[in-house]
């Protein structure tokens, strides 16, 4: 019963605490944004002193310590604390944002991804993961990733609350290349496509030599099949003939001459390469 009690406790401190906590921090932020900013760090500062070490009270003290400190290096060190010792915490992904935020003033680009990554991958249900692709789209923009950074800002559009207005637009605002970028990508790809299309239908339409290499014939279409595959490997045009015995044939050459030379390149000691008419001819 005991145990019991002291669980029962335990559980309705900390939730007055976080609750406290909580107007407390209001206060403490309203007296900075009106310009007593000694008064609601020092609020920040006793809420702290008296949450226990490692609770979550102590996780949101340490954190507002992080977004109201004076200096920069106060409130790296508050915010990377919290989003390391304590990464079960709703307020780790908004430090890690914040921490991006910070490096990418600071002008430290590869730190600030770090920080967008870990968001990412660690905390994909944040309420902060729209605004995270967005600014993981602004790094990769200025990184002249221009197709990263659409897919990144597409997500950030897809994830955002409606009711985030000015997230929203400055997601729009950075996304307007996207659509010429898309436009142009898919250009190229049908052209490629197109193309390749194109030189395959020549290939097909492009009359074949009468003559070829035979290598090797065998009982077993397998056995064939293993031979030609290893051919191809070396980057001979290599087939197997259609009806047993599964013939290994090379190329097709407009003249015997050609294909004797082919034959005497192909041939080894223990394996003698001829020439045939190659079949269909007939």
């Amino acid at each position: 019963m005991r145990v019991v009690r002291f669980l029962f406790l335990s559980f309705f401190c900390a939730a007055t605490l976080t609750a406290q906590g909580t107007d407390v921090f209001a206060r403490a932020r309203r007296l900075v944004n009106d310009g007593d900013a000694k008064a609601g760090r020092a609020l920040v500062d006793s809420a702290l002193a008296a949450a226990p070490a490692g609770s979550a009270a102590y996780a949101e003290a340490l954190y507002w310590r992080g977004v109201l400190a004076e200096e920069g290096e106060q409130a790296r060190t508050d915010l990377l604390r919290v989003a390391i010792e304590f990464p079960l915490s709703p307020l780790a992904g908004d430090a890690l944002l914040r921490l991006a935020q910070f490096e990418m003033t600071r002008g430290d680009r590869a730190a600030a991804q770090r920080h967008l990554d870990r968001l990412a991958r660690e905390h994909p249900q944040s309420p902060v993961r729209a605004a995270g692709r967005y600014w993981t789209g602004r790094l990769l923009l200025d990184d002249a990733r221009p197709a990263d950074a659409c897919v990144a800002l597409r997500d950030a559009r897809r994830l955002a609350d409606r009711t985030d207005v000015e997230l929203i637009n400055q997601i729009d605002f950075y996304a307007r290349p996207c659509d010429v970028l898309e436009a142009d990508a898919k250009m190229r790809a049908d052209s490629i496509a197109a193309d390749s299309a194109r030189r395959e239908a020549e290939r097909a339409a492009a009359p074949k030599g009468r003559w070829s290499v035979q290598v090797a014939a065998f009982g077993s279409k397998t056995d064939a099949e293993a031979l030609a595959k290893r051919l191809r490997a070396r980057g001979h045009d290599a087939r197997v003939t259609p009806t047993k015995p599964w013939r290994v044939r090379i190329g097709h050459y407009a003249t015997r001459a050609a294909a004797a030379a082919a034959a005497k390149e192909l041939s080894t000691k223990s394996s003698q390469a001829i020439v045939v008419e190659a079949e269909g001819r007939r």
